[in-house]
């Protein structure tokens, strides 16, 4: 999959040049682009263009979202779920987490959890932050069908969710009246 997402930007980026007649050597690229923008492109040049730009710039962020995923490991651990990705490592703790969803969890599609906050806010790289926006979306959490054991790991996750959640319902019938 991912060679095939390298094959497809490397035709993108052949398209545009050719679309617009630009050269790829470095020393005339700049004098391409000058005389591009002196002279602009006509419509069936542009749309075609603008196109192959799209693939461009989506094309690795779909290879940075395969990668992300075949790299994930997730551990339970007593403070929450530990998830660790290409040099990304987050804890979601157990009382962050809102949902899982889809209820109930099929084997074949992913598992979302959704939480009350972002713990992507701890990541100090912004733009490792941004990727990792980009492959789970803001407090969330996405949890691939390729896991491994992830039965396990989803039964373990709802079991934790559901003793937190009877945590604090005990804590709150039990706490002083003021």
């Amino acid at each position: 999959m991912i060679a095939v997402a390298m094959i497809l930007w490397v035709f993108a980026v052949w398209s545009i040049s050719s679309t617009l007649r630009l050269s790829l050597h470095p020393a005339a690229f700049l004098s391409d682009l000058q005389r591009l923008l002196a002279q602009p492109p006509a419509l069936e040049q542009t749309v075609p263009a603008l196109l192959m730009l799209v693939l461009v710039v989506a094309t690795p962020l779909l290879i940075w979202n395969l990668i992300a995923e075949w790299d994930a490991t997730f551990r339970p651990e007593a403070e929450g779920l530990q998830y660790e990705t290409l040099g990304v490592r987050l804890c979601y703790p157990w009382h962050v987490m809102s949902a899982l969803q889809p209820h109930p969890v099929t084997p074949d599609e992913a598992a979302v959890i959704l939480c009350w906050y972002d713990p992507a806010e701890t990541i100090a790289n912004p733009l490792r932050r941004w990727l990792h926006r980009q492959t789970h979306g803001r407090q969330r959490l996405i949890i691939g069908a390729g896991i491994e054991r992830r039965a396990e790991l989803i039964r373990v996750i709802q079991e934790e969710m559901v003793r937190v959640r009877s945590r604090a319902t005990t804590d709150a019938v039990h706490a002083p009246a003021s």
